[in-house]
Parts: structure tokens; sequence; C-alpha cells
């Protein structure tokens, strides 16, 4: 089973307030996706509904620092163009658990 299957498994079924942080990661990491096909522009918009998902959590959420993830994928949308782009997989934010 992948990542995202479980993310989406995990999603489907959440009922308390993290459900949005599911949905925020799911995309997040769909928008990571999009970049390394180089759909810039496509990724950022689902980039903007991750952050809009996300913000809310602003500290460590299940061992995961939101905050820093946040901060460097910021970095990465940055410098990136609309169309395009050309951005590989180890150049993109990490996830660490804590």
């Amino acid at each position: 089973m992948s990542a995202q299957t479980t993310l989406d498994e995990i999603w489907l079924h959440e009922e308390s307030e993290l459900k949005n942080f599911y949905g925020g990661l799911i995309q997040l990491a769909v928008s990571f996706y999009h970049l390394m096909e180089g759909n810039g522009k496509g990724s950022k918009k689902i980039f903007e509904k991750a952050l809009e998902l996300l913000q809310p959590y602003k500290k460590i959420i299940l061992g995961l620092d939101v905050q820093t993830l946040l901060s460097e994928s910021h970095i990465v949308y940055q410098n990136v163009a609309d169309e395009n782009v050309d951005i590989a997989a180890k150049s993109l934010p990490k996830i660490i658990l804590s």
C-alpha cells in the first residue's frame, strides 16, 4: 500500500480536527508530484490549497513539525515559474517525524 493510499484511507475515515491536517498533507504531496511532472501552474494551485488546510497547525502534530515543513515548502515555491519546471525529488522537503 502506498503512502498516498494510506493517507487517503485515514483522511476518509477521520472525523476529528485532524481531518484537515491529513487533507493538507495529501494536497502537499500532490502539489509536489505535479511540480516534479513540470506542471508549475497546477502545482502552485494545489500548494495554495495545502497551505490553507495546514496553516492552523503551527506546531508539532503527530510527531511532524508542520511549521518547518511549510517553511521549506515555501522556499521551493518561491523559485518556481508557472510552466516548464525542472525539479528533482531530492530538492523537495522531507517529512520527518520526531
